[in-house]
């Protein structure tokens, strides 16, 4: 049997998860106005007083709602994937440090 090396390999976004906090992209009007659809909602939802993951599964709600539509976070499935992202973001160091600096300027 061959022997073969397996190697780590560490997923890397083509694009940056929170590109609204930058300016080195440049975003095209549908890019701007599911952002914006994505800044509003998150005003209006998450407050001060929410548990950490219950603040990031609304902002896993809020970025599939924007990217997709309402109606897709509504659907059948929709709450295992987004309790899955959820899980995900809470367990990484990087992604949960992101997701608190989305609370902090989010929240009211």
């Amino acid at each position: 049997m061959e022997n073969r090396n397996l190697q780590e390999h560490k997923w890397m976004p083509k694009s940056e998860f929170v590109p609204f906090l930058g300016d080195d992209e440049k975003l095209d009007k549908k890019q701007i106005g599911k952002i914006e659809l994505f800044e509003a909602g998150l005003k209006n939802e998450i407050k001060r007083s929410d548990p950490l993951d219950f603040a990031i599964k609304k902002i896993v709600r809020m970025a599939l709602a924007a990217e997709f539509s309402p109606s897709f976070v509504k659907s059948k499935g929709a709450d295992e994937m987004i309790e899955t992202i959820t899980k995900g973001i809470v367990t990484d160091n990087t992604l949960r440090k992101q997701a608190l600096f989305i609370v902090d300027k989010f929240a009211q």
